[in-house]
């Protein structure tokens, strides 16, 4: 995320979304009320004559709309951003009419809001540091199967699996030939994601000595890809060893700042103190009550909370945090850690000393 201007007088903030991530941050930065300024284009209904069919004439304006619903499409790579328009460049395009604005990366817009909080603000200064930072990429493997997926900030991004029938015995000419299909073909598609995602380092994983077979093979093969590589253990491959290499802390190690990681590894913690019975509080109403001794050393709120019917609630207990000098924490939905906050309420707390 590139910020481009701050008028904080009139609450504005001008931004230019780069990446995927971005779109992510934003979807929880914009909320219902805000007034999005854009670029973009409408729609203009002419028509020639009575007997000839009404013709759409498409115009670029800049339009200023005020946020109703804001969708974020992942797979589609955009946030889309829908309410009646409040300020037009153009005579041709009508206030009240409702209107889209698509966000993209490369778009800029404005946001405009009433007051800004403290997490919003917070979540643009991350996104704007992430922005200076390369993408890990995770790949686990075992005999003839890798599994490749990127650790982005909103959460782990499955990009592929790659399946290869390696046939009989282990040490057989045939195997040994196709295993070498299957090492050039995970090789190649790595360097294509690399490439594209300007990742600048990717963890091979697994649980067996494949890995290893693998990175000897990148060394004669591929040698600039093999610079990139750090080869971990996990127990399992699949979806589960992706994950494994994150909880176990792997790529905290090898990009110690990474959003996702941070958040897994805190709810992990979480979970853990919940089982011994330590300093820990979670669900809204234990954990204000936590806050108001003070007692908050982390709090963590599940994202989709600030959507919710608490919204305001739970805004209101972030910003109390914040002025006990309290870390906050906003736990995307979109990986297991959320899923794990989901299931003790969405709200969670790491205690500085025990309050019962």
């Amino acid at each position: 995320m590139k910020i481009i201007h701050r008028d904080m007088k009139r609450g504005e903030i001008k931004v230019k979304a780069e990446t995927l991530d971005d779109l992510w941050h934003l979807y929880h930065i914009i909320e219902e009320g805000d007034i999005i300024f854009s670029k973009t284009l409408r729609k203009k209904a002419q028509r020639s004559d009575s007997l000839r069919a009404e013709k759409v004439e498409v115009i670029p304006v800049f339009l200023g709309i005020r946020a109703e619903k804001i969708d974020f499409h992942k797979f589609a790579n955009n946030l889309r951003i829908n309410g009646p328009i409040v300020y037009t460049s153009s005579e041709e395009v009508p206030l009240g009419k409702y209107h889209t604005i698509t966000v993209g990366e490369g778009t800029i817009i404005t946001i405009q809001k009433p007051r800004w909080k403290g997490y919003q603000l917070d979540r643009l200064k991350e996104a704007e540091s992430a922005s200076k930072r390369a993408k890990v990429m995770i790949v686990v493997m075992e005999d003839g199967e890798a599994d490749m997926a990127l650790v982005r900030e909103y959460g782990v991004d499955i990009i592929t699996g790659i399946r290869h029938n390696l046939g009989g015995k282990r040490y057989s000419t045939n195997r040994d030939a196709d295993e070498k299909k299957f090492f050039h073909d995970v090789a190649k598609t790595m360097e294509e994601i690399i490439q594209r995602e300007n990742v600048e380092r990717a963890i091979v994983a697994g649980p067996g000595f494949v890995k290893e077979e693998f990175y000897k093979f990148l060394q004669s093969s591929y040698p600039d890809l093999a610079k990139k590589v750090v080869v971990e253990d996990t127990s399992v491959t699949g979806r589960t060893g992706i994950y494994e290499v994150i909880r176990r802390g792997i790529v905290d190690r090898v990009y110690h700042e990474n959003r996702v990681a941070k958040e897994i590894q805190l709810v992990e913690k979480v979970i853990a103190e919940i089982s011994k019975g330590g300093l820990v509080a979670y669900g809204l109403k234990e954990v204000q009550e936590a806050a108001n001794y003070g007692a908050i050393e982390k709090l963590l709120i599940l994202d989709e909370l600030l959507r919710g019917e608490h919204k305001e609630e739970i805004e209101r207990l972030m910003e109390f945090a914040r002025g006990m000098r309290s870390e906050v924490v906003v736990v995307s939905s979109e990986h297991e850690g959320g899923d794990k906050l989901r299931a003790i309420g969405g709200v969670a707390a790491l205690l500085r000393y025990r309050i019962k």
